[in-house]
């Protein structure tokens, strides 16, 4: 006789390190994996179907069922062995080897009994949070070592940052190299160095630094920005504007789409910086250059009217910037 079915359960300053929790798994994982777990969880899988009924005349198949046990995430995962599952329920009745081996008898179930083994999924999912708590020690470790280093480069950076105020490039230089020696991917210090390239007009010294700082954080704006401004010295026009795009995919700021307009106009494409000059000043209204230079481009595309508009506003702004100047001295 087939047991009762059994219900399943369901200056230069140090910035502050953040540890992010690894996704790795995130694909593949199924929806509840996602969320926190505590107690048991339990998976029926499927082998084949089978002619035998239930003890209420329910369509029955052989399968295999398994159990993440879960504190947040699972920590532990158990084989269970063969089961008889109901179709299309997540409920199954218990098999032992006594009851196994008396269906087989019967011609009821296969015999040998169909092998099965869990997926590799199936164990990362089942150890997941001594993966996620590895994943976070290693993270921290790393993370205290990059701190540290930077702790280090800090003051010597700083000293070139004394060096670079006094426009004295080379010693400016000098010391940023050696506190990217204590900590190769301070993005900043790379700046800072790649600034003093740029204003020796060692403009491929300075893109390489600037790539380099680019690399070592990807969603910061301002490398792209400043490798923008040596391109365009280097009247590689289309690189800049790239580089100013890429900018603006990260922040959109108004300053990344002023600089991509002004590029634009050297290329003639008057139309397109007269909407980088409009997205500039819907996001900073008293933004006096845009008004000027989206004049500029008005005039340029016939629209003396829109050009006028703007002159009258960029002095309006003026005006009042000097007053308000004049009030604070």
């Amino acid at each position: 006789m087939i047991p009762a079915a059994a219900q399943t359960r369901h200056r230069f300053t140090r910035p502050a390190c953040l540890l992010a929790l690894a996704s790795m798994l995130a694909g593949a994982a199924p929806a509840h994996a996602a969320k926190m777990m505590f107690g048991d969880q339990e998976h029926l899988e499927k082998i084949q179907d089978l002619t035998l009924k239930g003890r209420d005349g329910e369509a029955l198949y052989l399968g295999y069922k398994y159990t993440h046990h879960a504190f947040v995430a699972p920590y532990h995962v158990s084989d269970d062995g063969y089961i008889l599952g109901i179709v299309g329920q997540k409920r199954y009745y218990k098999l032992d080897a006594a009851m196994i081996e008396q269906l087989q008898a019967r011609g009821q179930l296969p015999k040998p009994l169909p092998p099965y083994r869990l997926s590799i999924v199936d164990y990362l999912l089942g150890y997941l949070l001594w993966i996620v708590l590895g994943i976070v020690g290693i993270g921290a470790y790393f993370a205290h070592l990059k701190s540290k280093k930077q702790e280090a480069a800090i003051p010597v950076a700083n000293e070139g940052l004394e060096h670079e105020r006094n426009g004295d490039w080379d010693a400016a230089i000098a010391q940023y190299s050696k506190a990217l020696e204590i900590h190769p991917k301070f993005a900043d210090v790379l700046c800072r160095r790649a600034n003093a390239y740029h204003n020796k007009q060692d403009y491929d010294r300075a893109i390489a630094d600037y790539s380099a700082a680019i690399a070592a954080a990807p969603k910061d704006a301002v490398p792209l920005l400043s490798r923008g401004t040596v391109f365009e010295a280097k009247h590689m026009t289309q690189q800049a504007i790239d580089d100013y795009s890429r900018a603006i995919k990260i922040n959109k700021d108004p300053l990344a789409y002023f600089v991509r307009a002004l590029a634009r106009m050297k290329t003639g494409d008057f139309a397109a910086a007269i909407t980088d000059l409009t997205s500039a000043i819907g996001k900073q209204p008293e933004f006096i250059a845009a008004y000027q230079n989206r004049a500029t481009a008005y005039e340029h595309t016939g629209k003396s009217d829109l050009a006028a508009a703007d002159h009258r506003r960029a002095a309006e702004l003026t005006a009042q910037y000097q007053a308000a100047s004049a009030q604070a001295t």
